[in-house]
């Protein structure tokens, strides 16, 4: 699961960084533009659903396969789909990086917020079903503050606050 995951990450930075990652990031910026500078957005647009249905299909049979351990159709509910889709709101849709910060983020906050119910001996406040709708409401929350502060993404957050603090001391 790990080599495969690692190999699909070379495989998407290379991907990135090449003349066809190029022209997907011309054609995400501004696809009128991108065709009057000669690339051909149709067939780009058509790689790019290819390629993320191979990765997509990829990612779903490791879930199904390593983490759940069984393929069933109630799997793949739309509670999954609402989580991909948070994991690319919270980390950043235009990075690799935040797609793994995003995917993390919605794995781990469960956790924590188990956690913290524990460690401030709140279960008989908090019952599950009470920690589960707190934890949807934390996600909404902070999807929205992201997409009105930080439409880019965590990933976007921490580049921003790396580079202020390289430059921290000097900063005016």
């Amino acid at each position: 699961m790990v080599a495969t995951t690692a190999l699909l990450w070379l495989l998407a930075s290379n991907l990135a960084r090449s003349r066809i990652g190029r022209d997907w990031m011309a054609i995400r910026d501004m696809d009128k533009a991108a065709a009057v500078i000669g690339i051909p957005v149709a067939s780009r647009k058509l790689l790019a659903y290819a390629i993320s249905s191979f990765v997509t299909g990829i990612a779903g049979a490791l879930f199904a396969f390593a983490y759940l351990g069984t393929a069933d159709a109630h799997s793949f509910d739309l509670d999954k789909s609402f989580e991909v889709l948070f994991i690319v709101l919270i980390g950043g849709s235009a990075t690799l990086f935040g797609n793994f910060l995003g995917a993390a983020f919605i794995v781990l906050t469960p956790i924590v917020l188990t956690r913290i119910v524990e460690w401030l001996d709140l279960a008989t406040v908090f019952d599950n079903g009470v920690l589960v709708n707190v934890e949807r409401m934390l996600f909404g929350i902070i999807i929205i503050v992201l997409l009105i502060r930080e439409p880019d993404g965590l990933a976007s957050l921490l580049q921003r606050i790396r580079a202020r603090w390289q430059v921290w001391p000097l900063r005016a």
